[in-house]
Parts: structure tokens; C-alpha cells; sequence
């Protein structure tokens, strides 16, 4: 009697697991089902447009956004830009996106990252405006000849549209650089690194926009969320890939690409994923690359593996990092040479 009890409550055991694995199983399968869906939905919300290359204009679409630039730029320095040398020849042009009342790190990054390259470089500040501080931004600006200052208040919400005039700025200048790097002002990068990336990476007949790729990034609908979008902005539960905005290297050709396309896409105010969106849909390439940190890591985790961090809204930090950077470098560049002679 007890050996018919033992296999009758195995029989019941394996029945009952048979039926939890299928419950989870067909539970699994329609959860990826309409998660796909969802994704192929987010994906295909985003119209393609035909580009005329020849011409710089959609041809199967009329434009939904009209970026007036003549009462937008405040100061335009495109003709000083580059003082008593030429610009056209830049192997990096670096792009930064500044809260205008972050003076001390503008300071910073010029005396370092910004500043210091051993590249043919140049560093200019995107910034927005704010009442009652016009004196200290004039000066700066005269000083330096690096601020592009757009007539928009300078809150989250509009920094989307300091990249979308950055583009618009940059398609229109006459510097040539063979690549240019959109990044913020609370980043710590390595110039050289990035160079290096940028090489082996971005050909200039190349549509592409390198960085840390982030895939089926989740639409925010809580209100009290800074991130937040409404149904109306974008219907859709998932954004396609995009780059995140904090620090973006690309070139030339894809800057004029989405200078013209961004006329074309309804602008919502998360910056990186609208950005994505105009990407996709003209079919320009987003490629991940690791050392495009998405989180702040320690200093030889980023001497390692990195070329751009963020986490530096210190300007003491950035400063002691940069220094403490170049100090590593020549030590390694030292090691090598020791090692190369040795050998020899």
C-alpha cells in the first residue's frame, strides 16, 4: 500500500511540474510575442524619409518643424571661431552642450580635455539663455570665441534643441573637420583615444553615429518624471536604438544628413531618442562601442577601457583626473619605450 501511495504522489509531482513548465512556457512565449510586437511597432512608427542628396531636401514628405535661425542664434561666432589659423583642416571638432550659467565648467574643460589635445582640435559651447546675465556670457563669449548662444531658456526640456540648431550651425559653417563629437559639459574624455576610435570606425563617406547604443528603451508616461512623454508626442511603448545623447562622435556627412531630416520628424523633448529617430529614419547607421561610458567608473577602469565618462559635474575633480590622465599616459608611454629599447 505505501509503494501504490509513493508512485500515485510521484505521478501527481510530475504532472503538476509538467503543467507549471507549460503554464510558464506559454506565458513566455506570448510575453515575447507582444514584446516584439511592441518593439516592431515602436520601430516602424518612425517614417523612413527619401533623402535627395543632390538637392538636401525629403523628397516624399513635407517639412512638420520650421527652426527660424535668424532669431534664434544670440551669439554667433562662426567667423571668429578660429582666430589667426585656419579651421579647416581639424582631425576633431568638439561639440559641448552647456547649462549657461555652468561658467566654472566651461573654465575646466578649456584647461583641459577642451583645450589641451595634442590634436588639431576645437572645443565650442552649445548654450541656452536666461535673464539677467547677459554681462557675464558677453564677456565670456569675447573672451574666448566659443559660445554659440541660442535665444531658448536653458531647461532640460530644450536641450534637444540645442543639438537640432548645433546641427543646423555646424551644416551651414565653413570649418571642415574630419570628425565632430557632440558630448555635455559633465563629461571627462580622452581626446587621443577618441581620435583613435574615430578612425577606425567613421570613414568620411560614412552615415554613422557611434557611441553607446541603448536598445528597447522604455517610453517614460509618469508625469512627475523629467523624461516624461505624452501619448500625443509618441504613441508608442518603446523607442528605437539610439545613441545616448551625453556624448555622441560621428562626422561631417551624417551632421548634414540630420541637419535636413530633422525639418521632417516631430520633435519630442527627450534629445538622444529624437535623435535616434531622425537616424533611423534615414537610414543612418548607430554603432555601440564600449568605451562611450554610460556610467561614471574609476579612473584606471577609464584609462583601460574608456574615452569618455560622465559624473564630472566637479570641476576640481575633472581637473585632478586630467592631470592625473596625463601623468599615466607618459608613464606608459615611457614603459613602452623602455621595453622597445630593451628588446632591441
Amino acid at each position: 500500500m505505501t509503494r501504490l501511495q509513493n508512485a500515485q504522489l510521484f505521478q501527481m509531482f510530475i504532472f503538476c511540474l509538467l503543467w507549471i513548465c507549460y503554464v510558464y512556457l506559454f506565458f513566455q512565449k506570448k510575453h515575447e510575442k507582444n514584446h516584439k510586437h511592441i518593439k516592431k511597432l515602436s520601430i516602424l512608427s518612425v517614417e523612413k524619409l527619401v533623402f535627395d542628396t543632390n538637392h538636401r531636401k525629403i523628397l516624399n514628405k513635407e517639412p512638420v518643424n520650421n527652426f527660424k535661425e535668424r532669431e534664434i542664434f544670440l551669439i554667433n561666432p562662426s567667423e571668429l571661431l578660429c582666430g589667426n589659423y585656419k579651421c579647416d583642416s581639424l582631425q576633431v571638432l568638439f561639440v559641448v552642450k552647456s547649462y549657461v550659467l555652468n561658467f566654472g565648467q566651461r573654465e575646466a574643460i578649456r584647461r583641459t580635455w577642451g583645450g589641451m589635445t595634442k590634436l588639431r582640435s576645437k572645443t565650442v559651447f552649445i548654450i541656452g539663455y536666461l535673464d539677467g546675465i547677459d554681462y557675464f556670457v558677453d564677456f565670456e563669449s569675447e573672451k574666448y570665441k566659443d559660445i554659440v548662444q541660442l535665444n531658448i531658456n536653458d531647461q532640460y526640456h530644450n536641450v534637444v534643441y540645442k543639438t537640432i540648431y548645433a546641427l543646423i550651425w555646424l551644416s551651414q559653417i565653413n570649418i571642415t573637420s574630419t570628425f565632430i563629437h557632440f558630448v555635455d559639459d559633465d563629461r571627462f574624455l580622452n581626446p587621443l583615444n577618441i581620435y583613435d576610435i574615430a578612425r577606425r570606425n567613421i570613414n568620411s563617406a560614412d552615415l554613422i553615429v557611434v557611441g553607446y547604443l541603448l536598445n528597447q528603451s522604455k517610453t517614460i508616461r509618469d508625469k512627475s518624471s523629467k523624461t516624461y512623454v505624452s501619448p500625443d508626442d509618441y504613441p508608442f511603448d518603446l523607442y528605437p536604438p539610439y545613441i545616448i545623447g551625453g556624448t555622441i562622435l560621428t562626422n561631417k556627412k551624417t551632421v548634414g544628413m540630420l541637419a535636413v531630416a530633422v525639418e521632417y520628424m516631430k520633435v519630442i523633448p527627450i534629445e538622444d531618442a529624437y535623435i535616434g529617430m531622425v537616424a533611423h529614419s534615414i537610414n543612418i547607421s548607430l554603432k555601440h562601442h564600449a568605451a562611450f561610458f554610460a556610467y561614471k567608473q574609476n579612473l584606471t577602469s577609464f584609462i583601460r577601457n574608456g574615452v569618455s565618462s560622465p559624473g564630472y559635474e566637479n570641476t576640481h575633480i575633472l581637473m585632478r583626473d586630467w592631470d592625473l590622465l596625463q601623468t599615466k599616459t607618459y608613464s606608459m608611454q615611457l614603459r613602452k619605450k623602455y621595453w622597445k629599447y630593451k628588446n632591441l
